[in-house]
């Protein structure tokens, strides 16, 4: 039985995640302990548990791998590991995976068939760096982008060969490439077939799982929304002020979206300053007919983003506490967003998958110039009253119908054919 209710427990969870230091956060754990539900958070700290590969590393050419920590290790905290900790020190095991997105998978293909000129330069290094057999990587960031595509057979073959470049390189004869420089499976043919065919089926049968696809089109369609709105704001009036487009978002957040999604705020903010110079935005340009095909990508990126904060409440497979999730990818446009917000912890409660994440800094300073403007953001929509108004809002928000007439809103600005 709870004894916290839900505004308790968030309430509580803030108090542990929000404290200064690590050593305080520690402290208010074991203040609030017996109370908690099964709570875990995770922490980024210079001291503390590996995440295995799962850590920011960056390839000679500006390829790179991110997690959701700027950190090299993490400081966890959780009824198991501070009753350990106790009396010595904590000892687990850990999982870790790095997706390759949609960009990274496109590469590995024309790389294993040798055609290295349509590939960038630091490709090698990094197809070194996957293929070794203590890097655990995966497809879920492609897989997920692309199960809408699989109705169409064109779109199905493509998919299937790229997840049999990855079936290669997941089962790669390492001794090969490192004596003779050869890319080539430890599986025949016909084995590399069937790994490939049995994946494509998985993401057949996820088409239909209502709950898979659900929790894909929630998140990119929030992101979208979000990106939508950000655009109309700038191609409306690209002078106004800084503070009064972020305040315009903020209305849109509270009054329609009914979530203020605090990760898009920061890339809004860059954008609304920076305009098409933000090269994330550089494409999206007034008076062109593909805006909405460029933003549903770029909406796409940001759900791999929020996927990562996802993943990490997954429980992972049997004998390991935690599991650690990274991306890498190619997208320099990607990367300089990416690392616009690194997270300082997220929390979670095991078994709901519903993570709790926590900038690294001041997020309300993020977003405002001054302390007057920071402290009408807070008096306007985080009161109590502007919370709970949010709360219903949701519960009611169909964002299909919201994409809808943002998307109406937006086409004034389009070229139309």
């Amino acid at each position: 039985m709870n004894i916290l209710t839900e505004e308790q427990l968030n309430f509580v969870i803030s108090e542990i995640c929000e404290a200064k230091t690590l050593e305080e956060s520690t402290a208010q754990y074991n203040l609030y302990e017996p109370i908690l539900p099964d709570c875990k958070f995770v922490f980024a700290s210079h001291n503390g548990a590996s995440p295995g590969f799962s850590v920011n590393r960056t390839f000679s050419a500006g390829a790179v791998v991110r997690s959701l920590f700027k950190t090299p290790k993490v400081w966890v905290l959780d009824r198991e590991t501070v009753q350990e900790m106790k009396t010595g020190p904590s000892t687990f095991r850990i999982d870790y995976s790095i997706s390759l997105d949609t960009m990274a998978l496109s590469y590995l293909e024309p790389y294993l068939q040798g055609k290295h000129s349509q590939i960038p330069t630091d490709f090698k290094e990094v197809f070194q760096f996957i293929s070794r057999k203590d890097v655990w990587i995966d497809p879920l960031a492609y897989c997920a982008e692309n199960i809408k595509n699989l109705k169409n057979l064109e779109h199905s073959n493509k998919i299937y060969n790229k997840l049999k470049a990855y079936e290669t390189l997941r089962t790669l004869d390492t001794n090969l490439l490192e004596s003779q420089g050869i890319v080539q499976s430890t599986l025949t043919e016909d084995e590399l077939t069937k790994a490939a065919q049995e994946h494509i089926a998985r993401m057949y049968m996820s088409l239909d799982d209502s709950r898979v696809l659900d929790d894909a089109n929630r998140l990119h369609q929030l992101s979208y929304c979000y990106l939508l709105k950000m655009v109309i704001i700038q191609f409306s009036d690209p002078k106004l002020s800084l503070h009064k487009k972020i305040w315009k978002l903020l209305e849109f957040s509270d009054e329609q979206a009914g979530v203020i999604a605090a990760r898009e705020f920061a890339i809004a903010k860059e954008y609304f300053s920076k305009g098409q110079k933000l090269k994330f935005f550089g494409k999206i340009q007034k008076n062109k007919s593909d805006i909405f095909e460029k933003l549903d990508g770029m909406a796409w990126d940001l759900t791999h983003a929020r996927r990562m904060e996802l993943t990490l409440t997954v429980k992972p497979d049997a004998g390991a506490r935690y599991f650690f999730p990274a991306l890498l990818t190619f997208d320099k446009a990607f990367i300089e967003i990416l690392d616009l917000y690194p997270l300082k912890v997220c929390a979670y409660v095991e078994g709901r998958h519903n993570p709790m994440p926590f900038y690294d800094g001041d997020w309300f300073e993020l977003i405002s110039e001054n302390l007057t403007e920071k402290s009408e953001i807070m008096d306007r929509f985080y009161s109590a009253e502007a919370i709970t108004n949010r709360a219903e809002q949701r519960k009611s928000a169909k964002l299909s119908d919201l994409i809808s007439d943002l998307e109406a809103e937006l086409k004034p600005f389009m070229a139309l054919h």
